[in-house]
């Protein structure tokens, strides 16, 4: 086994279960392929632990394993059925969830999620480019699996059967989902246990669901008993999925979706009850975080503005650069701008089939806030 060898006092944050061997703390790195598994050693040669070498990139190696395990298919197959162990515990009954949340589930680098049948499989990593036969077995032995779907970069593979599109039920909600059209792998599966949220609100008001993407917020207002949901999103293929979503769930008499750019749209000065800004990572590389606030600050600030008093604001930030109090920072800012009293009923972050590895802050990447304005 190759053997990377870090700086002086670099493997502390490794040793208390950090996953990221970055490459600017090691002090001699082998000569490797993209993709081969390799050991980390401290300067004093002490084993730190076990990962996959990659070759671009500040991460030179991902931790797999904590002992010198051997990683192979029987390891894959075993971190797999962990992990769908854990989500039928979560889930019990239901067929759609995240099923391997990447470093959380010990498989840094690989997200999976579940449609019924089907598992869509994504990653960029070299190592998993090389096991897909071993991805597709792990997740195929487990039961009611029928097709995968896996994607390595931009490279798509199948394996059994993958129909396009799918039609799922998500805690009550129809929808089609596709896997070859559609964002990530389908759908946003890190807000499932927030869309509930719109519904202790939504009876009654006028509601505008910003960045819609498959309508899902907006049908949960709508089925809650918003009086009128605006759906808004500049993808034309999002908004033709929202719609289709809406006559699914037999709520398009009070659903309508509009292409459009949400903060013209807030401009237009119309008034809501409720607004849901879920809008997609505005900082997208470390260094962009500045930018980033400055525009979930104008962003909110037209949303308050858009409210009618005792109104709710539903805001998110899935930005894995911005931390979180930066991003409730931005809204104090943005609140104090718009001359809007706020107050924070509601702190939230991702499903729970989305777990936060403590040891890695990374991993709790998702804001979400919940503002009753005055």
């Amino acid at each position: 086994m190759e053997r990377l060898i870090l700086n002086a006092r670099e493997e502390r944050r490794l040793l208390r279960g950090h996953a990221w061997c970055y490459r600017n703390e090691c002090a001699s790195i082998p000569e490797c392929e993209d993709g081969d598994v390799v050991d980390v050693y401290s300067s004093d040669r002490r084993f730190v632990g076990r990962g996959f070498f990659q070759a671009e990139g500040g991460i030179a190696v991902r931790i797999m394993a904590r002992h010198q395990a051997v990683v192979n298919e029987t390891f894959i197959e075993e971190r797999v059925a962990e992990a769908h162990a854990f989500r039928k515990r979560l889930f019990p009954g239901q067929n759609v969830y995240r099923w391997v949340f990447g470093e959380s589930d010990g498989l840094p680098g690989l997200v999976a999620d579940r449609y019924g049948a089907v598992v869509a499989v994504q990653t960029s990593c070299a190592f998993y480019g090389r096991h897909l036969d071993a991805l597709a077995k792990a997740f195929l032995v487990q039961d009611g699996i029928e097709g995968v779907r896996l994607q390595v970069n931009h490279n798509v593979s199948r394996t059994g059967v993958v129909p396009e599109p799918i039609e799922v039920v998500v805690d009550g909600i129809r929808a089609s989902v596709s896997l070859d059209c559609g964002q990530k792998t389908g759908l946003f599966l890190d807000q499932r246990a927030n869309w509930s949220e719109v519904g202790r609100f939504a009876p009654g008001v006028r509601v505008l669901d910003g960045y819609c993407y498959r309508g899902m917020w907006s049908v949960h207002a709508a089925m809650a008993g918003a009086c009128d949901v605006l759906g808004v999103d500049t993808s034309a293929s999002a908004i033709e999925a929202a719609n289709a979503a809406a006559v699914l769930n037999n709520v398009a008499d009070r659903c309508r979706f509009e292409c459009a750019d949400v903060a013209e749209v807030l401009a237009r000065g119309e008034k809501y009850g409720v607004i849901i800004l879920d809008p997609p990572a505005f900082a997208k590389s470390r260094g962009r975080e500045d930018r980033a606030l400055g525009l979930y600050q104008a962003l909110n600030k037209a949303a308050l503005q858009a409210l009618e008093p005792g109104g709710i604001l539903i805001t998110s930030s899935c930005s894995h650069f911005v931390a979180r109090d930066a991003f409730f920072e931005a809204l104090k800012r943005a609140a104090c701008a718009a001359q809007r009293t706020a107050l924070i009923l509601d702190t939230r972050g991702a499903s729970p089939d989305h777990p936060v590895l403590l040891a890695m802050p990374e991993t709790a990447y998702l804001k979400c806030a919940v503002l009753r304005v005055l």
